[in-house]
């Protein structure tokens, strides 16, 4: 009993981490910096425990990219007088996330004996099918709602409320989307891994986590989408070398009679629910107007066509103009601190607006180097960490947001790998 209580209570503290929120005390706090300090606290101790202090090169190359990409956007911010300092702390943001995993995977040790590969990606899938589950629950039950506000701090849920969309606890949009998309590659990567004849039951629960993480999450955030396509063709991949066609033939065989009892379900509820009816609309808009009407269409790329909008100057394409946000027009608060600069939200846009190309090509070299350390420490995740990598650049197509906590776990397991005494 103490140990299943041990593993609730460790999806919850993942769960804190994947999807950090503001507590209702402070504006200022989330549980992504609680954890990280939790974290700081933990390596001390470990390391006077060890008396050995000791730093992978891979991590080294890391932090001086980010310190690169903090300079250059302090830079890029002062020399137009921008004062919009949001990534001339890119330094601290990195090794806060980092941090945080470390805390992450001390318990994780601590309840396991050992953190692995495989165990990390069990907990991030789990933290994601709450999460649906649990948006999906406050649409049946208010009190729910109510209760998931009240522990976050003021306004963290307001956009989704207003566009009548689904949000979990510190998941919601387009950044909750590319988390779920990245966890459903762990979770192919995992899948890919795993024998369903000498564990059924553990192919069973992917199946079914894979199911809810792709319904609900869209629900939540369509940028899920993008991660549904890439697993599915990942899982594919991965399952093809591993007993040739026949095998090939009886995984997917399966995969298909678990698919119609799944589409069986979601047309039950798609006619007795109304609720259910209208958040599935939304998820799957594109297929909707697509048997519909006879065209794809989903509204919100369509805004994003609106929102190409190219840098008319050389400097701004090489060092940018130094705003990621707009500070022209108020926020809901009254602030003069909101909206996207050039009312664009495109991610590589906004990037190249704030600190140019140049500070783009840090970013993509940041999480190239996050990729190739994380590939270093386990080779047989190779593809799943490529595409993790692949989902951060496909997603700026979209916004701004990246998948360094869904990497982070894997960093801090890297260190631990180089460093064995402190996972002992």
């Amino acid at each position: 009993m103490i140990r299943y209580i041990s593993m609730l209570f460790m999806v919850v503290v993942t769960s804190l981490f994947l999807f950090p929120f503001n507590l209702p005390v402070s504006i200022t706090v989330n549980t992504k910096m609680i954890l990280a300090v939790i974290g700081v606290g933990l390596f001390v101790l470990d390391k006077l425990k060890t008396r050995a202090l000791s730093v992978p090169w891979d991590f080294i190359v890391l932090s001086l990219i980010c310190t690169v990409i903090s300079i250059w956007a302090f830079f890029a911010t002062t020399i137009h007088g921008a004062a919009d300092y949001a990534f001339a702390r890119y330094i601290i943001s990195v090794w806060v996330w980092l941090g945080g995993a470390y805390t992450v995977i001390w318990l994780i040790n601590a309840i396991h004996g050992k953190a692995t590969e495989e165990l990390v990606g069990d907990y991030l899938i789990a933290v994601c099918v709450a999460q649906c589950l649990l948006a999906y629950s406050m649409t049946i039950w208010p009190a729910v709602g109510r209760f998931v506000d009240s522990l976050m701090g003021e306004g963290q849920a307001y956009m989704s409320v207003a566009e009548n969309r689904l949000y979990g606890l510190g998941a919601a949009l387009d950044p909750a989307g590319l988390r779920f998309s990245a966890v459903l590659i762990v979770l192919a990567g995992l899948a890919g891994q795993t024998d369903f004849d000498e564990q059924p039951v553990r192919g069973a629960l992917y199946f079914l986590s894979f199911a809810i993480i792709s319904v609900f999450g869209n629900m939540i955030s369509r940028s899920t989408s993008i991660g549904v396509v890439i697993a599915i063709a990942s899982f594919a991949i991965l399952k093809w070398p591993s007993g040739g066609t026949i095998q090939f033939g009886k995984t997917f065989g399966i995969i298909g009679g678990g698919l119609l009892i799944a589409i069986t379900a979601v047309v039950l509820f798609y006619r007795y629910d109304i609720g259910f009816r209208n958040n599935l609309r939304f998820g799957f808009e594109g297929f909707f107007s697509l048997v519909e009407k006879g065209q794809w269409r989903v509204s919100s790329n369509e805004i994003l066509k609106g929102m190409v909008v190219w840098p008319e100057r050389l400097e701004t394409w090489l060092i940018g103009d130094g705003y990621f946000d707009n500070p022209d027009i108020p926020d809901r608060f009254g602030q003069l601190y909101g909206g996207y600069y050039m009312k664009t939200d495109i991610g590589y846009l906004r990037y190249i607006f704030y600190f140019g190309c140049i500070g783009l090509a840090g970013m993509i070299l940041a999480f190239a180097q996050m990729t190739v350390t994380c590939i270093r420490n386990t080779r047989k995740y190779t593809l799943t960490f490529l595409l993790l990598f692949a989902v951060t650049l496909i997603g700026w197509m979209k916004v701004s947001s990246d998948v360094i906590m869904v990497f982070a776990p894997f960093l801090i397991l890297a260190y631990l790998d180089e460093n064995p005494e402190e996972s002992a």
